[in-house]
């Protein structure tokens, strides 16, 4: 690879490629605020679809129907494909809602934006994020399980999108950084670890492997592919996948170049940090952003206790991808791909309270 041609440099040049001092001062560029019409009409679709007796998982556009926030939510998508890749839609007035309330509103509007994909091996369409007391040095536990600082990562979808239910006592903050930034930075001032970047490193897949399949993965961080650049990363992961034997090994020019993505992901001019309140839904745009979370201390009431919902999306329209990203990704076509499926996975919206 040439280091002073890059056909992918002009990507790192667009919209998604910002640096997060500069949005933490323009809030309105990456924030819609709910009106009380918005919550009023998400409110009607929601208990109309509840009438229906629909599983949740099975909710689509066309149960849950809108009219105000229609061009709203159509922006957003675009937003997410095309422009700075990810938006934070506040104001959901969750405290007045049962989970199942909530759920159904946001399942809703995720149905507005792509079609949920599996988050697990036993097929969740609705995941939930909190403090399970899993031990985070387990190789088999995903972080988000646990109140651990996680690492900037992307997910095995489109697109991630939280809703928050009830926030931690102290920390769990979302940290959102971009990755073309970052990429951008290296090409700046590392241009000797930029082919290291679009090498293969393993991915230990934490469990859950489908029949026939390897425990890990094997994938670049950034994919230059029919004019598109995309990055999958998980540095957590990465490390944890060189404890197979058949892995391949890091090299002394991709530990580097990794502790380096790490380094520039970490600075706070990069990195956007904000504080998702009660109500808030934040998606992300996994192929262009990375996101992360702050350790956490939690409340000792149960009922107090942080919990978020989340939605893997895969967005219609969207861009190719590689035909290695097929390892994580399994189905690549385009508005049905992402997600984690095995041979046990039976697709689910569970509900807890």
């Amino acid at each position: 690879m040439d280091q002073h041609d890059f056909d992918f440099f002009p990507k790192l040049c667009e919209p998604s490629a910002w640096r997060g001092e500069d949005l933490q001062r323009s809030e309105d560029l990456w924030t819609y605020q709910l009106t009380r019409a918005d919550v009023l009409e998400l409110e009607n679709a929601a208990s109309k679809f509840l009438r229906s007796g629909k599983p949740l998982g099975q909710i689509s556009s066309k149960d849950f129907v809108l009219n105000r926030l229609t061009k709203t939510l159509e922006d957003t998508q675009k937003q997410l494909r095309d422009g700075i890749g990810f938006r934070l839609i506040s104001g959901l007035p969750t405290s007045n809602y049962s989970a199942e309330f909530a759920a159904t509103i946001f399942c809703g509007i995720g149905s507005y934006i792509g079609l949920a994909r599996s988050q697990n091996a036993v097929g969740h369409l609705l995941g939930h994020v909190r403090d399970t007391g899993a031990d985070v040095k387990s190789t088999n536990v995903r972080v988000y399980q646990t109140n651990a600082r996680q690492s900037f990562h992307t997910d095995s979808t489109d697109v991630v999108g939280l809703l928050c239910l009830r926030e931690a006592k102290v920390g769990g903050d979302s940290m959102l950084a971009s990755s073309m930034t970052a990429l951008k930075e290296i090409v700046n001032h590392r241009p000797e670890l930029v082919e290291a970047l679009f090498e293969p490193v393993a991915y230990d897949r934490r469990g859950e492997v489908a029949e026939g399949q390897k425990p890990f993965l094997t994938i670049p961080v950034y994919n230059w592919y029919q004019g598109f650049l995309s990055c999958i990363y998980h540095r957590t992961y990465i490390n944890s996948a060189q404890r197979y034997e058949d892995a391949p090994k890091l090299t002394e020019s991709q530990s580097e170049a990794l502790n380096e993505l790490d380094r520039i992901l970490n600075d706070p001019v990069i990195h956007l940090k904000m504080r998702l309140k009660p109500g808030d839904m934040q998606f992300v745009y996994n192929h262009c952003m990375l996101h992360d979370r702050t350790e956490f201390e939690d409340w000792e009431d149960a009922k107090k206790k942080r919990h978020l919902l989340r939605l893997w999306l895969s967005l219609p329209e969207d861009r190719p991808l590689p035909p290695v990203y097929a390892q994580r990704y399994g189905d690549l076509t385009i508005g049905r791909r992402g997600g984690i499926i095995t041979e046990k996975t039976v697709l689910q919206a569970p509900i807890f309270d």
